[in-house]
């Protein structure tokens, strides 16, 4: 991203609200839509280098009805993704961020390698991550699966239910004065959890299936909603397919503790004599799907790494370009 300098003409605002090329901006008591400068979209081509939810900028007026976007101050922290598709790009879902809720509900939602996904996107992250065990209120035996997430994080982790009024009360002193963001699969109640601290149904729920115990979400943009207490929330449409754009080592840490036993320092882990990954899958110890996981990201990692050096250059090269033109 450049570097940003203040510009005595601009004022400085918040992203509230992403459209499709436009985006929703408060800047005190002003709310004004607002699109990017021909400037930037020359600067920028990826979708993440674009404005996003949370994302402080800094605009000039067009008039009265209309912003202009010249910069994105630098973000103090980034909630991302591995896009799906064809592209896979870097998909942001919240910028400057405190607070990340990751909501998991205790019915046929609940999935421990889900979980694990939804972590695998906070991970060495500079925002707090609490782990919202929601709808405990249709769960007759909350410890089993207390026990099962303390087996793979050391986060916080909450039990709640939308209809409890000390839940609730809870929650909104996590939020006071914070930005947080609600993630997880959809129909496990974050936007029912919002509308309960906002106290009213400002994001859109339906009735839970029969089927599957799920409630069907209507959220399709995100958007942040300011609180009386300071707090500014997120809430994202649900996530089928989690993936994190790049993923430290360090969140493999059982698998990392492991090679360090190898009996060869390259090893691949393939056939080698004394590899103790190997031996750790051969007993149980370590899981097919946790290894799985952790070579899909080291894949991922290397793939994604060469695309941003790759988009280094080409700005390098626009830069470059642009100073020799003027």
């Amino acid at each position: 991203m450049e570097s940003i300098q203040k510009d005595k003409q601009l004022m400085t605002g918040q992203v509230i609200a992403v459209y499709k090329d436009r985006y929703l901006i408060s800047c005190d008591a002003l709310k004004i839509m607002a699109e990017v400068s021909g400037r930037f979209q020359y600067m920028h081509y990826l979708k993440s280098d674009y404005p996003q939810i949370g994302d402080m900028v800094q605009f000039r007026k067009a008039d009265d009805d209309l912003a202009i976007i010249e910069r994105i101050e630098i973000r103090k922290s980034v909630l991302e993704r591995q896009g799906v598709g064809t592209i896979m790009e870097r998909h942001i879902l919240a910028a400057n961020i405190d607070l990340t809720f990751i909501c998991m509900s205790l019915n046929e939602d609940f999935n421990i390698t889900k979980l694990r996904n939804f972590l695998s996107l906070t991970y060495d992250q500079a925002f707090k991550t609490i782990i919202l065990l929601t709808k405990k209120d249709l769960c007759d035996d909350n410890k089993s699966y207390v026990n099962q997430v303390k087996r793979i994080t050391d986060n916080d982790i909450k039990i709640i239910s939308a209809f409890d009024e000390d839940d609730i009360k809870a929650l909104k002193d996590d939020l006071k004065g914070q930005t947080a963001v609600f993630i997880g699969s959809s129909g496990v109640g974050k936007s029912t959890l919002i509308n309960r601290v906002i106290g009213h149904e400002h994001f859109k729920t339906n009735d839970i299936r029969i089927s599957d115990a799920q409630g069907r979400h209507t959220t399709v943009n995100r958007e942040l909603i300011e609180l009386d207490n300071g707090a500014k929330l997120i809430d994202t449409p649900g996530i089928r397919i989690v993936s994190s754009y790049v993923v430290s080592e360090n969140e493999f840490e059982d698998i990392m503790s492991l090679s360090e036993g190898c009996k060869y320092n390259d090893c691949t882990h393939d056939s080698e004599p004394g590899c103790m990954i190997r031996q750790a899958l051969d007993t149980g110890e370590l899981t097919e799907d946790r290894w799985h996981q952790y070579q899909k990201a080291m894949r991922l990692n290397k793939f994604n790494k060469q695309r941003e050096i790759e988009r280094e250059r080409i700005i390098n090269k626009r830069l470059n370009k642009k100073q020799t033109l003027n």
